[in-house]
This record gives C-alpha cells, sequence and structure tokens, in this order.
C-alpha cells in the first residue's frame, strides 16, 4: 500500500481498499472535519485559490502552493473526494480487483497499473477477493458506490457467472477485465496468449525428447488453464503423441495441491518424462518432490512452468518458464480503460488484446 506523503505533486496513489474501509476515525473528525475555508481563513485567501492550490494547479504560484499545502497537512485537513467527484462527475479514481495481490504475476500486473494510471493523472484503489465469489461481489458493489471512473478486474478461479459486474456495463462504466477473464464477455479484455503458451512450453519438452509428458492444470472454470491445456494437446496433436488423460492433474495450482498430484504421479506405474505446469508455483514443488524421490530433473524428467516468477530462477535446477508480461498487461490494461473513459474506443482500443508469451529456457529442461 502506497499513502501519498504532505505536498507531493502528483498526489496519486495506490490505496488499499481495506485500509479505506477500516482506518480508525477519531470522533472529532466526524463532528468537525477541516474545510478550504478553515485554510484560506488561516492564510488570509480565497477559498478558491486555497482549492487550486491544493490540485497543484499552476495558476497558482509555486510558493502559494506550497504554503497551502503545508497548512492542509497541519491542520488535518483530507480532501472529501465524493463530494470532489459529485462535482466534477469525475473522481479520478479506478477500482482495481484482484485475486491475490501476494500472486506474482498480480504484483508485477499492479505495478504497471500503478505506474500507468500516475501518467494519467488516476489514483487507484484496490480491492482483493481472495478467490471467492462472494467477496468479488461485494467488491464490485463497493466500487460502484465509491463512483469510480472505471474498473479493471481479474476474475477468481470460481466465478462462471458475472452478472454482478452488470451495473458498471448497464451505466456504461467503462469495465475491463485482464488476465483472468469471462469466456463470452462482450466487452473489452486483455489476456496473454494461453493457448501459445501451453504450445510452446509442450513443444519444447517434445524437442527435448519427452513423449510422455504429464500436465498440472488449474480449474477449468477459468479460461487461462482452458486456453494453455488446449495448447498442450494440439503441440502433442502436431507430433504425433497420442494425449493420456491420465496425465492430467486438474487442482487449484497450489503448492500443496501441487505436492499430492505429484505423489500420486510418481507413485503411478509408469513415470512421465516430461512435466508442463500451467504455473511456477506447481512446477517448483513437482521438482521438490521429484527431489525427495531422489528422481533427477532434468536427467530423468523435464519440466516447464508458466510465468516467469521469482521462483523460476531460484530453484535448483533453475526452471525453464513461459514468460507472459506482467507489468506490461497492467499497463495495457489502464491505457484502455483511459481511452474508454475519454470515449476513444472507436478509434484507439482493440476490444480483445492479446499480449505475446515467450518460453524461457533454464536448466530444468537442458539436454
Amino acid at each position: 500500500m502506497y499513502i501519498p506523503k504532505p505536498g507531493n505533486s502528483s498526489g496519486k496513489c495506490l490505496i488499499s481498499l481495506h485500509y479505506l474501509l477500516t482506518k480508525p476515525q477519531k470522533v472529532k473528525d466526524r463532528t468537525n472535519k477541516i474545510t478550504i475555508y478553515d485554510i484560506a481563513s488561516k492564510l488570509n485567501l480565497s477559498a478558491s485559490t486555497v482549492s487550486r492550490a491544493l490540485q497543484n494547479n499552476p495558476l497558482i504560484n509555486m510558493e502559494t502552493r506550497e504554503k497551502v499545502q503545508l497548512a492542509a497537512t497541519e491542520m488535518g485537513y483530507v480532501p472529501n473526494w465524493i463530494a470532489s467527484s459529485l462535482r466534477k462527475k469525475r473522481s479520478n479514481i479506478l477500482g482495481l480487483i484482484v485475486p491475490r495481490t501476494s500472486m506474482y504475476f498480480q504484483s508485477t500486473a499492479i505495478s504497471g497499473i500503478q505506474h500507468e494510471a500516475h501518467k494519467y493523472g488516476f489514483s487507484i484503489v484496490i480491492g482483493q477477493s481472495d478467490e471467492t465469489v462472494a467477496m468479488e461481489k461485494e467488491l464490485v458493489h463497493t466500487f460502484y458506490s465509491l463512483r469510480v471512473d472505471g474498473l479493471l478486474a481479474v476474475a477468481s478461479m470460481f466465478t462462471t457467472n458475472f452478472d454482478h459486474f452488470s451495473p458498471f456495463i448497464k451505466n456504461n462504466i467503462p469495465l475491463v477485465f485482464y488476465d483472468r477473464v469471462p469466456t463470452d464477455f462482450q466487452g473489452y479484455t486483455i489476456t496473454g496468449d494461453d493457448f501459445k503458451g501451453g504450445f510452446l512450453a509442450t513443444e519444447h519438452l517434445i524437442k527435448q525428447g519427452c513423449k510422455r509428458i504429464a500436465h498440472f492444470s488449474g480449474l477449468l472454470t477459468c479460461n487461462l488453464y482452458q486456453q494453455r491445456l488446449s495448447g498442450y494437446k494440439e503441440a502433442l496433436a502436431q507430433y504425433d503423441i497420442p494425449f493420456d488423460e491420465q496425465l492430467v492433474y486438474i487442482h487449484d495450482l497450489t503448492m500443496d495441491a501441487a505436492t499430492v498430484a505429484a505423489q500420486q504421479l510418481f507413485d503411478a506405474q509408469k513415470m512421465p518424462d516430461g512435466m508442463f505446469a500451467a504455473n511456477d508455483s506447481s512446477a517448483v514443488a513437482f521438482i521438490r518432490e521429484a527431489r525427495n524421490r531422489n528422481i533427477a530433473v532434468p536427467q530423468q524428467i523435464k519440466v516447464v512452468g508458466y510465468s516467469n516468477d521469482l521462483s523460476s530462477r531460484i530453484i535448483s535446477p533453475s526452471l525453464t518458464t513461459i514468460e507472459q508480461s506482467g507489468y506490461n498487461m497492467g499497463q495495457k490494461a489502464v491505457e484502455t480503460i483511459v481511452q474508454l473513459i475519454n470515449h476513444e474506443e472507436t478509434v484507439k482500443v482493440t476490444k480483445n488484446y492479446i499480449f505475446p508469451v515467450e518460453l524461457i529456457k533454464r536448466e530444468s529442461t537442458a539436454s
């Protein structure tokens, strides 16, 4: 969470929705709020001058702006976002819903979102669904009530019905899904080329000599894992390797679930010689379980992950993986929603933008 420092010239930041909703307030703040009129009276300025100074309006000289901002800080002035948005008919705030901020891909995407939003003069309020549909619904309602100018969203793993996003759609408030998106959504989406990623990962294992390739997939309610599984199947088909559903394990892609799946796979009668995991944490868990059983990677089994997160570089052997550019996807999401807010969609916006992916070769698939 980033909180702006007093006098920050940009005033734009990434703000935790949890912080906004739970921050304790002193009783006197509720009954005796400092206003721009109090600041104006103290400094013997007009209220309009104080208002412009607080917004870093270049019509107000720098000395006056600094004096007003210092007084505002000392007096405990807090801007009323809702009142301001009602006056301007714009809040300059974007809502953001993600499954978990701790996920490497999401953290890099959030970084790209925050930096790009700052460039366009928007603040970001972020809510975490914790992979639950109920929390996602609550966040959508909260952001709608906050009158955000637009909403960026990554669907939870279990979201199959997206009706709770309808207030944004019906009221023409820009809504952009990225990464995990509804499969039948008619609006604006930004995704990685997950089919190509699944194909590249599997094809690489085949070219390294693997003929019996297992796959750890996420839940198939999610577009990402549908596409990565389809890419896996297509690579097998193109190289005349029969698809064996017994080699596909579908789970929630946590390290614990992947460890259990790896144990089941290694306990089977015939061990695979390749593994494509739909995220890096599952691939890392698989490598660790192989090590516990004295199964050598890559000599006996070669492994490819997905996302290129930090664990892929730290694990030994280092993990071959698919890079999907979370930071760039975050930037593109903001660029798209700002264009929608500014009604530029007819000439500038690609409705369903797909980022290319890249295979990063490392030790886990070495010959």
